[in-house]
Order: C-alpha cells, then sequence, then structure tokens
C-alpha cells in the first residue's frame, strides 16, 4: 500500500545521516508535498513509524525522531560481535540448536571434507539491545574443533577460532542476496513474509586459504544494517 512505501522511505530517511534522536522533521504539509501524497496518506505512514517506535509525535509540537536502527561501519572483516562491539554495542547469543551431523553434500563441498564426516551444526539467534538482529546457522567440522562447546558459541566464533585453537582467519567469502523471509525466520527476527531480510553466505578461510567454517545468516535490515568500506588497491601499477 502507499503509505506503507512512504513509511518505509521515510525509515530510510531518518536512518541515514540527515537526522539524530531527538531531532525534529519537517511538518506534515511539507512531508506530504515532498512525497506528492494525501495529507491522510501521510498521517497513515506517521502512525505507522509511532507504532513502530521510530518516531514521537508530541501535540502542539510537532514529529521528533525516536529510535535509529543500528548502522554498523566496517572497513575491515569484523565478526558480528566485534562489529557491535566497535559501535557500543552488546551482542547476546541465544543457542537456538547444537548438534552434530553428517556433513550433506553441499557442506561437505563449502568445509573441503568428506560426506561422512562428522560436523556441528549450530543454530544462534544475535540479540542487540534486547532486538533480533541475525539469525545465523553455522557448519565446523568436528575434526578441527573438537572441543567446540555452546560457551564458546555464545560469544564470539572468531575468538575461539584464533585465539584458542590458533588458527589465523585471513579474509572470509561473502554473498549477498535479498530474500523474502519464511514464516519461521520472520517469526524468529520479529519482522514480516512480506518484507525483504538479506540473506549472507559467508566463508572463512585460513593462511592456506582452507575453509574454517559455512554460515548462512539472515539479517533484519529494519534493526540492524552494516555500511561497508572496501579500499580500492593500486590495479597493476596504474596499468604500466
Amino acid at each position: 500500500m502507499v503509505f506503507q512505501n512512504i513509511a518505509k522511505m521515510l525509515k530510510d530517511i531518518i536512518n541515514g545521516y540527515l537526522y539524530n534522536v531527538g531531532d525534529l522533521l519537517p511538518s506534515e504539509v511539507e512531508l506530504a508535498q515532498r512525497f506528492n501524497v494525501s495529507r491522510n496518506t501521510l498521517r497513515k505512514a506517521l502512525n505507522l513509524l509511532e507504532s513502530e517506535g521510530v518516531i514521537e509525535r508530541k501535540h502542539g509540537s510537532g514529529t521528533y525522531v525516536k529510535k535509529k536502527i543500528f548502522v554498523a561501519h566496517v572497513h575491515h572483516m569484523n565478526s558480528f560481535s566485534e562489529i557491535a562491539y566497535n559501535s557500543g554495542k552488546e551482542v547476546v547469543s541465544q543457542i537456538m540448536k547444537f548438534e552434530l551431523q553428517v556433513a550433506s553434500g553441499r557442506i561437505a563441498k563449502e568445509l573441503n571434507m568428506e560426506q561422512s564426516e562428522s560436523v556441528y551444526y549450530i543454530k544462534r539467534l544475535r540479540v542487540i539491545d534486547n532486538k533480533p538482529a541475525q539469525l545465523e546457522e553455522t557448519w565446523l567440522s568436528v575434526s578441527r574443533f573438537p572441543q567446540l562447546t555452546i560457551s564458546h558459541m555464545r560469544n564470539s566464533k572468531f575468538t575461539y577460532i584464533e585465539k584458542e585453537c590458533n588458527i589465523k582467519i585471513i579474509g572470509t567469502f561473502e554473498t549477498f542476496s535479498p530474500v523474502f523471509p519464511t514464516a519461521e525466520i520472520a517469526s524468529i527476527l520479529h519482522t514480516s513474509t512480506k518484507d525483504p531480510i538479506l540473506r549472507i553466505q559467508t566463508q572463512a578461510v585460513d593462511e592456506n586459504y582452507q575453509p574454517i567454517d559455512y554460515s548462512i545468516l539472515h539479517s533484519n535490515i529494519f534493526e540492524f544494517q552494516v555500511k561497508y568500506f572496501l579500499p580500492r588497491q593500486k590495479a597493476c601499477q596504474d596499468l604500466k
């Protein structure tokens, strides 16, 4: 519906650099003109944002920004926990599943192992400020990480791998795609099956470019966003 689209556009503007929490938004007349909609449609959009706690409307004063979603700025590879910590946030990991599985063909290929080998399957919900931000499914080799426990996965997976297992992670391969969540994922992330979320496939690699883990992440883009800065390398010595 039109008012829902207006609400999404307003939310994008609010979550940008233009406004801070507590700032006054333009009047209803100005916003209606800006989006070329009626005052009634604009009010419906504002009502939706108010119900989500994004804005606060004060009679006789105006409409104010009440909340912005968490946008993390990343300049190099970080774990989810590190991204949150560097932004002054704390992550709580809720372990939903921790079990042993026989590697499927897909998982065996991603981890460069035999199908008959055992893997850990961990499903955990990453929560920031009591809001579900990311659902993560991870597979790791049992033979490579025999001491892995639920306790390790309640904290940073990368910290365990690097600090306790002495494995250097040189980077990750990541594939991003927008998807509509299943009913289960939408329920876990407190979103709608009609609103797209971000699906990320990741594979960390060691110094020999051997895969360390394989993960599928579903991120609630309405509560958690990451802005990447990727430095440009000097290409072929300026093509000399």
